[in-house]
């Protein structure tokens, strides 16, 4: 039996909910299975008897197994016609259930809570979950594994969807195109760089560049757009000014453009330290990138070559092709880029353009368990069908138009009592709590007025619901007590 891709909590169910009863034996309860030892972005997962784990694609194509109905008990023989009841079965052996580690989704950075005015792009951008506004008739996104993501239009900006777009989350190699957005328009493509041993040991995903050989630019490029290879990426930046230099011109060029979510700490897209983006920055970053020509040659292309050069022992290595990446170019008809990017804390992320029927859109995706190019053509299909029947929900802002968002001001919280309900300081009872005003002063909220045994008068410097009506009975001459009315506001926000 083959339930294709489960999600942990589907496969957890209990062997009870799988195993099917038989007139003749019982099924022995299945021993639980040894938990693995899970990297930190991983979860253990029971899988039961039967089940084959597949790729994971779409969250709907998930099939939660059901109990198998029991088939009704048998009937006991006559003892006419069976004098000697035949003895009862042992219990047959239950399948064997697995445990293993699966990818999980990752969690956000924490961040402050943004004033609403303040959301870069627009307050309804300041959702943690599906945002779009589209009529009654119209469908809603395709439901993907991206804990965020950002569909718009490439060049309006306008924003058609989006789920949690200003979740901090980690972005892997698509952080490579802020790189060529900040580097690009600062390297002569003709610029011959000579590799540095930093560049040929580098982390992660590598062309193959070798120490003392000389590159051009534009080769290095093509090599961190297509392949994503970290050691273009540091050889790029040596040439820049150097490794920190190049981390500060990025974060100054995110800053400049108002993707102000994003934090490069390596300019490679590796998991260093707080690096962080969001969805709405990728798009804004990739929208940006996509107005520099050198930067949508490269994206582009399916194939190129690569220099050679002679390593330590001497050996000559000769030139060599290198293939982009990118599936979504193989399999969308007009596609024209971005970036993908994977790493175990980032999960899978995705930045990519289409054009279909003289319209662009930008998709940036962060957070997904599913490398599969399926849930971006998704996506972009819907996009593709519905962006003149919703209305947006936001926009890419332009460069320097948008200041960093500023935090929502705390509301302050009552202390409590033991029991758990609310009180509040008197400084008639407590002078001490309003520094610099005298007893009896009626600041801040006073204190509940204690219950009092009868006959026992109350008098705590507040006035009571029923001396305030005695005052309306004795009042003469018109006047009036105003006492102010209580009110709830919520921001409208069309949500799927």
């Amino acid at each position: 039996m083959s339930l294709g891709a489960l999600a942990p909590a589907a496969l957890a169910t209990p062997q009870s909910a799988y195993a099917g009863s038989s007139p003749d034996a019982a099924a022995a309860p299945a021993a639980p299975a040894a938990s693995p030892s899970c990297r930190p972005w991983q979860v253990p997962t029971t899988v039961p008897p039967g089940v084959v784990l597949t790729p994971r694609v779409f969250p709907t194509d998930e099939v939660r197994a059901t109990a198998t109905p029991a088939a009704p008990p048998a009937r006991s023989p006559s003892t006419s016609s069976r004098p000697h009841a035949e003895p009862t079965p042992a219990p047959k052996p239950a399948p064997k259930q697995r445990v293993v580690c699966r990818n999980a989704p990752p969690k956000p950075f924490a961040h402050p809570q943004w004033a609403p005015g303040s959301v870069v792009g627009g307050a309804e951008l300041a959702s943690d979950g599906v945002v779009v506004d589209a009529p009654p008739a119209a469908p809603l996104p395709p439901e993907v594994y991206d804990v965020s993501y950002v569909v718009a239009d490439l060049d309006s900006g306008e924003i058609l969807a989006a789920k949690s777009p200003h979740a901090w989350l980690r972005p892997a190699s698509t952080l490579k195109t802020l790189t060529a957005l900040t580097l690009l328009p600062r390297l002569d493509p003709r610029q011959v760089v000579v590799a540095k041993e930093d560049a040929q040991s580098a982390a992660g995903s590598r062309v193959g560049i070798l120490a003392g050989n000389r590159y051009p630019v534009s080769s290095l490029v093509d090599a961190m757009l297509m392949f994503s290879a970290n050691d273009a990426v540091y050889a790029l930046a040596d040439a820049a000014g150097g490794y920190d230099r190049t981390v500060a011109l990025m974060n100054e060029e995110a800053a400049r453009i108002g993707a102000h979510d994003t934090l490069t700490v390596d300019p490679s897209g590796l998991d260093e330290g707080a690096q962080r983006s969001s969805a709405y920055d990728l798009a804004l970053i990739g929208r940006n990138a996509m107005r520099l020509p050198t930067f949508r040659a490269a994206i582009i292309k399916r194939d190129t070559v690569f220099p050679g050069g002679k390593d330590r022992s001497g050996k000559v290595w000769p030139a060599f092709h290198v293939s982009n990446i990118n599936e979504l170019l193989r399999h969308y008809p007009g596609t024209i880029g971005i970036k993908p990017g994977r790493t175990d804390r980032a999960q899978h992320t995705f930045v990519g353009a289409a054009t279909r029927g003289g319209r662009t859109l930008v998709v940036a995706q962060m957070g997904s368990v599913t490398g599969s190019w399926k849930p971006t053509a998704a996506l972009l299909d819907w996009g593709f069908a519905n962006a003149d029947r919703v209305t947006p929900v936001g926009r890419l802002v332009e460069p320097g138009e948008a200041a960093p968002p500023t935090a929502a001001p705390a509301i302050p919280q009552l202390p409590t009592e033991p029991d758990g309900s609310a009180t509040a300081t008197n400084p008639a009872t407590n002078p001490g709590t309003n520094p610099g005003a005298g007893p009896g002063t009626p600041t801040g909220t006073p204190e509940p007025v204690a219950a009092a045994d009868a006959g026992t008068p109350v008098d705590d410097g507040t006035m009571t619901l029923a001396g305030i009506a005695l005052l309306g009975v004795v009042l003469t001459g018109g006047g009036a007590l105003a006492v102010p009315a209580l009110r709830s506001r919520s921001r409208g926000r069309h949500r799927a």
